[in-house]
């Protein structure tokens, strides 16, 4: 690594370190909500076991599998070296990242693909890239790309892109305006969870209210509707109305109410008028609800990816949620009773926020040109129509139904929903899922920023705080001043 890219990793990895030592980095904080962000694994699912399955056996031979593939980069932008790629946070945990690496692997042959196991590990990557030992990339949240490209640490992927013709809109914008800094694409975007308010049918029907009772845009008509779903022990809760999972949802509250934790350059603004509204209002909803020491620790006690989950056991009565969860509840005939509504904002309108990961080149690659047909490749239209009819032979076997495989490939996303996605015999679990693809159009993503990191940390903990007891304004001036102290050095 040459001496300038070394002392600023080394100026870079300390930072890096300390945060990482002090989160996780994941959007879920460590007082955050069981199973609040998708992980690698789950966000992949698309199945469930509940109802008969509908998916038609997998085609052999998937549509549009010639025009992703492609020889090596062309030219010396890029050179392919052979080397294996390692990719850092890349784990193929079910027969949806087999499958497209799979299919990666007979479009190419030469790519030697190395899967990691642990996930992304942001004190590893920190300290891999200060020891010059880059590996050949790396699979992470797109909401961190920006800190890393401001870092110095990832590759921008204008030459890549022009090499390898990769399509850029093939994906969904906003997961491309996340994926970039400062007018450059970092990374190549993979999945695209999307929330939506999913109820629990029997706690809601047994209470006398309906779906419209679940109206995001009327925060008064909300809390007066998780009230009267509230229900407890003393002061143990034994059934939460509605959880507004904080903190981690914060920013789609702030988003609900007209404002943003970010604003388009990249700089926090967390304390604006429009944020701390929105976390007054959900931390009274929490109050509403037992308080935040009983409403938490109730909610730990949570079985969330078992068969005696909170919707089984009729803990809950409606929470905003990721697409991938549908899958886990239609699994067990206990929670697969289950209706959605989008959600909406403060002006009536449908909005969500997408989140996902993103593969990207790291500085100094031992193999950029290699991870760049790769990533071409395991993102095309081609592999996700390989991975659905993956999906569907597993759904046939299961006796399932196919709940949708969410990618940040729009063109593969309508594909894979003409093919598989079919009426299941159960008309409120079809509804559901349709009120999640129906999520894709009305996506938003928290702006990218150089202090990303930082900032994600600094609201996660003003929310905490908040919930704690302490003045929700106070706190976000508190993490302003520390996400505006980060990023005024890394813009500095």
């Amino acid at each position: 690594m040459p001496k300038n890219h070394q002392l600023l990793a080394l100026c870079a990895v300390g930072s890096l370190l300390l945060a990482a030592c002090g989160s996780s980095g994941s959007t879920a904080g460590s007082a955050g909500s069981t199973g609040a962000t998708a992980s690698t694994a789950v966000a992949r699912s698309g199945t469930s076991t509940t109802a008969a399955g509908s998916g038609r056996s997998a085609s052999e031979s998937p549509s549009g599998a010639g025009s992703a593939a492609g020889s090596a980069p062309a030219g010396g932008a890029l050179p392919d070296t052979g080397k294996p790629l390692n990719i850092m946070g890349f784990t193929t945990d079910d027969e949806v990242g087999t499958s497209r690496v799979a299919y990666a692997k007979k479009q190419d042959s030469k790519l030697d693909v190395q899967i990691d196991q642990n996930g992304f590990d942001q004190q590893k990557f920190a300290t891999a890239m200060a020891g010059g030992t880059a590996p050949a990339g790396v699979y992470l949240d797109r909401q961190l790309l920006a800190t890393y490209a401001a870092k110095g640490f990832l590759m921008p992927l204008d030459d890549c892109v022009s090499a390898n013709a990769i399509d850029k809109s093939q994906y969904y914008p906003e997961a491309i305006k996340e994926s970039s800094y400062n007018g450059k694409l970092y990374g190549i975007p993979d999945f695209y969870a999307v929330r939506a308010v999913l109820m629990n049918n029997k706690v809601v029907t047994k209470a006398g209210l309906t779906a419209a009772n679940f109206d995001t845009a009327n925060w008064d008509k909300l809390t007066a509707t998780a009230k009267k779903l509230y229900r407890s022990s003393g002061s143990k809760p034994t059934v939460i109305g509605f959880d507004p999972k904080l903190p981690e949802y914060l920013p789609m509250w702030a988003m609900a109410n007209g404002g943003s934790i970010v604003d388009e350059q990249g700089k926090p603004t967390l304390n604006d008028p429009k944020v701390v509204e929105a976390l007054k209002y959900t931390v009274g909803l929490v109050n509403a609800q037992g308080g935040w020491a009983n409403f938490k620790s109730f909610r730990d006690t949570w079985d969330f990816f078992g068969a005696g989950n909170e919707f089984a056991k009729d803990q809950i009565g409606a929470m905003a949620f990721e697409q991938w969860y549908v899958n886990v509840l239609a699994g067990f005939p206990q929670s697969s009773d289950l209706s959605a509504v989008p959600f909406k904002g403060k002006d009536g309108k449908p909005m969500t926020v997408e989140t996902g990961q993103a593969f990207a080149i790291t500085k100094n690659s031992p193999n950029a040109g290699g991870m760049c047909q790769f990533m071409k490749l395991v993102t095309s239209q081609g592999a996700w129509e390989a991975a659905g009819a993956a999906r569907a032979a597993v759904v046939k076997t299961k006796k399932g139904t196919f709940t949708g495989l969410f990618s940040a490939n729009k063109k593969a996303n309508d594909a894979l929903q003409t093919e598989y996605v079919k009426p299941s015999g159960y008309a409120k679990l079809d509804a559901v899922i349709k009120v999640y693809y129906s999520a894709l159009n009305t996506a938003k993503t928290v702006p990218p920023s150089p202090a990303g990191q930082q900032i994600q940390q600094a609201y996660q903990q003003a929310t905490t705080d908040a919930l704690g007891g302490k003045d929700p304004q106070a706190t976000l001036d508190a993490a302003q001043a520390q996400a505006m102290n980060a990023y005024d050095d890394a813009t500095n």
